[in-house]
């Protein structure tokens, strides 16, 4: 470790200082069967690590040409714990004379099996070999087990070996955190670039569950081999209503890949050409899965209009009670396929009844493919004596309708259904409206049921 007096550089200064932060961390090296403590006296540009060994243990500590490993001190209770690993290496070289050794490890970087995050991600890092030392960091990739980082590390105080901890934060998510160990190291112009590998199970699930969320390629199929179940991030889904272009086109590419997986559109190249004209007349969103969109859907609102109603026009119309009782028209529901079986089509239809609760409206009326006419008809859905064309397909699709008043009044086989469903939302729209705009959907015994799932809503 070299002192640099600042006179050499600077003739009107008074000061010193080191070229490197006085960091001298113990290292345990195992060579064969021998296990040896050495000192980190310097770690390179190039992330090859030199060390210097004991007088003592000089003679045939360490001999070149088989297989190092190698770990810090701080680390070795877990390594006793098998929470950890040595980090090994053939190549490197032994200085018999003076006693040292150079290690290199391969640097890992741009690895195959890494993910280019989107942004960088903001992070602190900190490990038990530093000494009130954390680190702000940049994380650019990531992968379930690895990823790479890069840090401005002026002190040289990482090095390759060493077990660390990062803390982050994200705003979907919250904090979160990766047991890592670092396994390479580059300098570059912006900064230190650092390779690593997530070393527990927790760790593991967590980074699977960021790149779910930022990743456009990473989808359900990625997380469940992670040992995740796609379940388990329903709690990270955010519905936004579309109100600029970036959340309007956000909606047409899931609207177009969509439909895509059932053999549609297949010739169109550009989303923008899957608007229409009701695109304008209704109140669109788009559920998003962290940072990703992965889902679309609208509510055409008529106001009475039946030019605005596109059952309306292209079938023989709506019956009369279904305009008495008003009611807005879902259509255009789509989800990514890579995000199918998440919550995601539950989480468009609470958004749908949101607005048709805070829009007065009793009846939801929507359009099935007949495979999807049980899955509605188990949250209350009705076939109505209509049947029209898919518009971009010439399949036969149903006309169905749920009647919002009748069954907050019922309560049947199909009532858990109907509860796990719409229940949160009836539960927001009691805390935030008035109950009477609600309660008068129902009369008679029907008032019975309807406290009853207010209740159970409340307590869900």
């Amino acid at each position: 470790m070299e002192l640099v007096h600042a006179e050499s550089v600077d003739h009107d200064a008074t000061y010193a200082y080191w070229k490197s932060d006085l960091h001298r961390p113990e290292v345990l090296i195992w060579s064969g069967r021998r296990r040896v403590a050495a000192v980190l006296e310097e770690r390179r540009p190039d992330g090859t690590l030199v060390l210097s060994l004991p007088e003592r243990d000089w003679p045939a500590a360490v001999r070149p040409g088989g297989r190092l490993a190698l770990a810090f001190r701080a680390d070795a209770g877990r390594l006793r714990r098998r929470r950890l690993v040595p980090l090994f290496t053939t190549d490197y070289t032994v200085d018999d004379r003076a006693g040292r050794v150079e290690a290199r490890f391969p640097a890992g970087l741009d690895a195959e099996g890494t993910r280019r995050l989107p942004e960088p991600v903001a992070a602190r890092l900190d490990s038990s070999v530093l000494f009130g030392r954390p680190l702000q960091i940049d994380i650019l990739r990531l992968s379930p087990y690895h990823g790479e980082f890069v840090a401005d590390d002026p002190g040289r105080c990482l090095a390759p070996g060493m077990s660390v901890v990062i803390d982050s934060w994200l705003p979907w998510l919250g904090g979160w955190r990766l047991n890592a160990q670092l396994t390479g190291c580059r300098e570059e112009a912006a900064g230190v670039r650092f390779s690593f590998r997530i070393v527990d199970r927790a760790s593991v699930r967590a980074s699977a569950v960021v790149l779910v969320g930022t990743d456009p390629g990473f989808g359900f199929a990625e997380l469940r081999a992670a040992g995740v179940r796609p379940a388990r991030v329903a709690r990270y889904l955010t519905v936004r209503t579309v109100a600029d272009d970036v959340t309007h086109r956000q909606a047409l590419d899931v609207r177009l890949v969509g439909n895509r997986h059932f053999g549609r559109l297949t010739d169109v190249r550009d989303s923008v050409e899957v608007a229409d004209r009701l695109d304008a007349h209704a109140v669109s969103f788009v559920c998003l899965l962290g940072e990703k969109p992965v889902g679309t859907g609208r509510v055409v609102v008529n106001t009475g209009n039946r030019a605005l109603s596109e059952i309306e026009t292209e079938t023989v119309g709506l019956p009369v009670h279904i305009w008495r009782g008003r009611f807005v028209e879902v259509s255009r529901l789509a989800i990514d396929p890579e995000h199918r079986g998440a919550g995601v089509v539950v989480a468009l239809f609470r958004e749908t009844a949101r607005l048709a609760f805070n829009l007065d409206c009793r009846y939801l009326v929507l359009d099935a493919i007949e495979k999807l006419v049980p899955a509605y008809e188990k949250i209350g859905g009705t076939r109505l004596p209509i049947v029209k064309t898919h518009p971009y397909s010439k399949e036969t699709v149903h006309v169905m309708a749920i009647d919002m008043g009748r069954q907050l009044g019922v309560l049947g086989r199909r009532w858990p259904y109907w509860q796990y469903v719409f229940g949160p939302v009836l539960a927001h729209h009691m805390r935030t409206s008035s109950p009477h705009v609600l309660a008068r959907l129902v009369q008679g015994v029907g008032v019975v049921p309807f406290w009853v799932k207010r209740a159970v809503s409340r307590v869900l």
